[in-house]
């Protein structure tokens, strides 16, 4: 599996478990929604492999916040679309 793929799936389960401990208490840990934010994950790595985007060991910590963010606005933005329909 390419470094960058990876990159972007830890990326994302991070995303996922922040997602989740903000909300202890008030809502049940949902395995789907956790592997959706996944599925984005492996989607986004893939289309960075894919474009070519360089991992170096000096910049991995920033590409984890980067792919963070970028799966942060497909997941809302492909949840916009769903809700629409």
């Amino acid at each position: 599996m390419p470094v960058t793929i990876l990159i972007a799936i830890i990326a994302a389960a991070i995303f996922a478990a922040s997602g989740y401990l903000k909300s202890v208490g008030t809502e049940n840990f949902e395995p789907t929604k956790f592997a959706a934010t996944v599925l984005v994950g492996i989607v986004v790595g893939a289309i960075m492999y894919v474009s070519g985007s360089p991992v170096t060991e000096a910049n991995v910590a920033t590409q984890i916040g980067t792919y963070a963010g970028v799966i942060a606005v497909v997941e809302n933005v492909l949840k916009a679309i769903l809700r629409r329909f």
